[in-house]
């Protein structure tokens, strides 16, 4: 299968660029960075506005396109945003309701990442330690796994960053990151669990 996969900016893109082959080979995957998150269009069905360049600013019209190219016995989407200070189902509900205004549809996966992509950093803590040696990890014990807490200011703390790098932490922790979604071993986020079992069903892997 190819999947091609929308995502915010190039934080995302370095983080899928790697791992994504690790969780899924086999299969062949081309990500897709925007230049933030942005905002769905009011009119949906509209061509986009050349000066929004977000994900969600542009998802419409590239649904719409996808839908028209790919063949979608072979060639499927995902989408994954981040929440930040939407209402998670809310803004799933939109997602669902942009792909299913495209004629012909493309077969789309959206997934949320709760609060933000490093909740799925802060669910793994084997990663971040393989990834960040020296990390704090006793700042894990009072978080509260995909929280609205600033997250990526938490997982700053805990690897003592002296700045906001997202670019970097992507790429250093990528190759680390599990792939475990089931038992034991299974990342704590469970918007990063749903994203596996997402993507498998999308592959057309056994979920």
């Amino acid at each position: 299968m190819r999947i091609h996969v929308l995502v915010e900016g190039s934080s995302e893109k370095k983080l899928l660029d790697v791992w994504l082959p690790r969780f899924l080979p086999g299969h062949t995957f081309v990500v897709h960075p925007h230049r933030g998150k942005g905002h769905l269009p009011a009119d949906p069905t509209r061509p986009p506005d050349p000066k929004r360049l977000g994900l969600l600013d542009q998802l419409p019209a590239k649904l719409r396109a996808f839908g028209k190219s790919l063949d979608p016995a072979i060639e499927r989407v995902l989408v994954l945003v981040d929440q930040d200070d939407d209402a998670c189902k809310e803004l799933k509900g939109r997602l669902v309701s942009a792909a299913a205004a495209c004629d012909p549809a493309p077969i789309a996966l959206f997934r949320i990442a709760v609060e933000e992509t490093e909740a799925f950093y802060l669910g793994d803590p084997g990663a971040i330690r393989r990834a960040f040696p020296g990390s704090r990890l006793h700042k894990l014990r009072d978080y509260v796994q995909d929280s609205a807490c600033g997250t990526w200011e938490k997982f700053r703390d805990v690897i003592a960053a002296p700045t906001e790098d997202k670019v970097a932490w992507a790429e250093i922790i990528a190759p680390h990151l599990g792939t475990e979604w089931q038992g034991h071993r299974a990342n704590r986020s469970p918007s990063f669990r749903s994203l596996c079992t997402g993507l498998r069903r999308l592959a057309g892997e056994p979920a």
